[in-house]
C-alpha cells in the first residue's frame, strides 16, 4: 500500500500537480483513501453477494460520518484494521439479516445508544489529541450527526421499516463498542507508560 501511494505521489510531484512540500501530505491522503477504498469494496462485494446492498450502505454511510468525529479504537496497521472494520461490517450484515428486534425495542435501544455517544464522544487517540476548540466543533458535528440518525430511525419506525432500524441499532453498538475499546486501549497506554 505504501509503495503504491508513493508511487503516484511521485507521478503527480513529476506532473507537476503538487509541489515538493505538499508530497507528504498527498501520500498520506492517497495512501489512506486507497485503504478505505479497498475496505468499502470489500465490503460492498460481501453486501452484495447477501442481498444487502442497501443495509451495507446505511451501516457504512452512518459508521463514516460517526467515527470521523466520535473517534474510537484505532488498531496499529492498515491489515488490523482492514480485518477488523470488515468483520464489524459483516457482523452488521448478519444481525440484519438474522436478528429481528422488535420495532419499539429498536427504537429505544436507538435512543440509549445516541444518548451514550454523545456523553462519551468525541474519544481521542495518543496518535491524535484534540483540543477543546477541536472538542467544540466536534461536539456540535456529533449532535447534528446524532439528529440526523434519529429523525432516520423515527422515519424507519413510522414506516415499519424494521430492518433499517434494526440496522441502525446494530450499526450504533459497533460504534459504541469501538468508542469504549478505544477509550480503554487509551487508560491502558496511559497505566503502562506510568
Amino acid at each position: 500500500m505504501d509503495k503504491f501511494s508513493s508511487l503516484l505521489t511521485d507521478y503527480l510531484l513529476k506532473s507537476g500537480v503538487i509541489e515538493e512540500e505538499y508530497y507528504e501530505i498527498y501520500q498520506y491522503g492517497l495512501l489512506t483513501g486507497t485503504e478505505m477504498l479497498i475496505c468499502i469494496i470489500t465490503c460492498y462485494l460481501i453486501a452484495i453477494q447477501m442481498g444487502m446492498f442497501g443495509i451495507c450502505t446505511l451501516s457504512l454511510a452512518i459508521l463514516f460520518c460517526l467515527r470521523s468525529f466520535v473517534g474510537g479504537l484505532h488498531l496499529q496497521n492498515f491489515k488490523a484494521c482492514y480485518i477488523c472494520s470488515c468483520l464489524a461490517v459483516i457482523l452488521i450484515l448478519l444481525a440484519a439479516q438474522n436478528l429481528r428486534i422488535p420495532r419499539f425495542y429498536s427504537l429505544i435501544i436507538v435512543i440509549i445508544e445516541v444518548f451514550v455517544i454523545a456523553s462519551v464522544s468525541p474519544v481521542e487517540n495518543v496518535n491524535r489529541p484534540v483540543d477543546d476548540n477541536e472538542k467544540k466543533t466536534f461536539s456540535k458535528r456529533i449532535k447534528i450527526i446524532l439528529d440526523i440518525i434519529f429523525v432516520l430511525s423515527i422515519i424507519f419506525y413510522i414506516l415499519n421499516l424494521n430492518r433499517y432500524l434494526n440496522t441502525v441499532t446494530y450499526t450504533l453498538g459497533i460504534v459504541l463498542v469501538s468508542m469504549l475499546l478505544g477509550k480503554a486501549k487509551i487508560i491502558f497506554q496511559k497505566v503502562r507508560v506510568e
